[in-house]
């Protein structure tokens, strides 16, 4: 009876010891008034930070776009006031990760259009070019506030994008 018990919790022994545990790295609902507060997001610096008011007179959303070494980190966020309404705290909704481009490939965001009506929403992957408007969009996402989440948009039709670095 000893051997068996024996046997029996080696075998949960030796279970436990092999069970690997899962840490949450995500960043996502992690709150902050300045980026460089979170140890994940040192050793990034930021390219823009567009505001998004939607209807609203207030800022409500924003989208942050940091780059690393490696990768580009676009950064969906919620913009709230704290209970002295003195500083702005941001809180993480949603990441989209872009490895870094190819030269002639920048990021814009807040620079397209839907049918001709702006969206400062979308985040798209364009060809530089030295017109006002861009021939060729790679990829788009919209960053979607009532879900809040980034979400990759399909269908390119009744899309266009403006050169927001285009100066005649």
């Amino acid at each position: 009876m000893k051997r068996l018990l024996f046997i029996f919790a080696s075998l949960i022994l030796f279970n436990c010891a092999n069970k690997t545990v899962k840490k949450n790295h995500s960043i996502i609902g992690m709150e902050f008034k300045k980026f460089k507060e979170i140890d994940k997001l040192s050793a990034y610096s930021k390219i823009s930070d567009t505001t998004i008011y939607g209807n609203n007179s207030e800022p409500k959303h924003g989208i942050l776009h940091l780059r690393d070494k490696k990768n580009n980190l676009i950064i969906l966020k919620s913009i709230t006031s704290d209970s002295k309404n003195e500083n702005r705290i941001i809180k993480i909704l949603d990441t989209l990760i872009i490895p870094n481009l190819d030269k002639p490939e920048i990021i814009t965001i807040g620079y397209c259009q839907i049918n001709e009506n702006n969206d400062e929403n979308l985040i798209a992957i364009v060809d530089k070019t030295d017109s006002l408007k861009i021939q060729n969009i790679r990829r788009i996402w919209r960053a979607n506030t009532s879900t809040n989440k980034i979400e990759t948009v399909e269908n390119l039709n009744g899309i266009n994008c403006l050169n927001e670095w285009f100066y005649k």
